[in-house]
This record gives C-alpha cells, structure tokens and sequence, in this order.
C-alpha cells in the first residue's frame, strides 16, 4: 500500500514537473524580456538625450522600438510551451493584409507620419500654415498631427491630408520680413510721408538691418490715394510685436505730420422732378 502511494505521488510530482516546466519558462522568458525592454528603454533615452532630434520623432521611435521587442518577447513565450511561431506569423500577415484594405484611409495618415518624421517639413515648435489652418505644431503622431492656433485652440491634421498640402514654415528661417501697405491722399507730400515713417521703423528696438535694410517707397497708384509699402526685417520671436507696433506709430506720425489718410466716401444726390 505504501509502495503504491509512493508510486502515485512520484508520478503526480512528474505530471506537475511537466506542466509547470513550459508555464515557468514563459514566466522566465517575459521577467528577462521586461528587464531587458526597460534597459534598452534606458539606453535610447539617455542616448536621444544628447541629440537635437525632433521630439515627436523620438517618441515615434521609442514606441515603435517597445513594440518590436515585446512581440519578439511574445514569440519566445510561445515558442518555449511548443507552440508554432511559423503559423502565427503566417496568420499575423494574413490579418495585416486585411486591416490594411479595411483601414486604407487610417494608413495612409500612417505612412503621411513616418515620411513627415524621418524627412520633416517642420519639427514640434514650428509655426506653420497648412490646409487653411495655421498654428504652433505640438506634436506629430502616427494618424495625426497637432497644431495650436493663435487663439489657443488645438487642431488635428491628418497626416495623409498634411503631407500632400501646401505647407508654410515661418519658423525655419531664424527672420522675418514685415510688409506693411498704408495709404496717403494725392495732395499729401510723398516725400515727407516716407521720411517720417522710415524714422519710426529705424527707431524700433525690434527692426533688424540684416539681411536688408528698412525702406519706404510707393508700391502704387490707386483711385483715390497712393500706396506706400514698407519692408522691414525682424526675428521670428518679435513678429508680430514689430508688425502691430508699426501700424499703430506709423498712423500717429502720419497725423503729426498732417499727412492726410483717404477713406471711401458716398456721395448723395437727389435730384428733383
């Protein structure tokens, strides 16, 4: 009786050896993938640390990294309990042909992202105009990319539409160029009117005379009044401080120099029968 006890938990004590030896070579294998995917996490930050990458390429290729090591984590598990990766890799590609026929719009966002990463019209910082939308980019996705507008509202792009716009970067040059067209009555002196507006550009802290500099001269000829253009170089940051502190103290100098300003006015008649 004691022998065949014995004999029944030896062969329980096996049949729980063989069971447990595939469950704990999986458990091995994901502890020594997850540690080896958080050191080599480590490594590529402290490596993207010392480059000027975009962040949103970063990000991109951060993610993409996790991914491809834990599905090669995830096949060493099923490979350790017997199972065949052939198979599910074969059924893995039969799946992802038919996602990609079913999401055909989504990966085309997709691989609009992966080009707009790795050869970028703009990096995460950029002031941009794109599909009759402008705004700071915050940051490029896989589908998407973020955009925040003057008037602090968030904007998404699809990829696929962005990369096949018409893209304005106002940040890729470190300057700016602010045009700025006002008006003068014909009777006005020209003359004077140049010369008191260029004294204003030239005394702005933020006018720049690299690459060019400022000047004033009439860009045309209207119904009633002659145009007078202006063209004045400034860093990116000041823009539109340069550009709204001109128009105000371009007008005040112009009404202390008396130059008169036309405006359309409608004449009425009435004529009696």
């Amino acid at each position: 009786m004691e022998v065949m006890t014995g004999m029944g938990l030896a062969t329980t004590l096996t049949a729980l050896g063989v069971i447990l030896s595939p469950v704990l070579k999986v458990v091995f294998i994901l502890i020594v993938g997850l540690i080896v995917i958080k050191l080599v996490t480590k490594v590529l930050d402290k490596a993207f640390e010392k480059t000027k990458l975009d962040p949103s390429l970063i990000r991109f290729v951060m993610k993409a990294s996790k991914i491809v090591m834990w599905i090669f984590v995830a096949l060493a598990a099923l490979d350790a309990i017997g199972v065949s990766t052939t198979g599910i890799i074969a059924a893995m590609s039969a799946a992802a042909v038919g996602v990609a026929v079913a999401l055909k719009d989504s990966l085309n966002n997709v691989a609009g992202g992966i080009i707009l990463l790795f050869a970028p019209r703009f990096v995460t910082g950029d002031y941009i105009a794109a599909g009759g939308d402008e705004g700071t980019v915050l940051s490029v996705d896989l589908l998407h990319t973020t955009i925040r507008t003057v008037d602090n509202k968030q904007v998404s792009i699809p990829n696929g539409l962005l990369l096949n716009s018409h893209i304005i970067n106002y940040s890729h040059e470190p300057k700016r160029r602010v045009d700025i067209t006002f008006t003068i009555s014909y009777d006005a002196d020209v003359e004077i009117a140049k010369k008191a507006a260029l004294e204003v550009i030239k005394a702005h802290p933020y006018t720049k005379n690299d690459p060019a500099e400022p000047f004033v001269r009439i860009g045309g000829y209207g119904d009633s009044a002659v145009d007078l253009v202006t063209r004045t170089w400034t860093t990116n940051e000041h823009y539109w401080d340069l550009y709204f502190d001109l128009m105000e103290q371009i007008r005040v100098t112009l009404d202390e120099n008396n130059i008169e300003i036309p405006y359309n006015q409608l004449d009425v008649r009435i004529k009696n029968n």
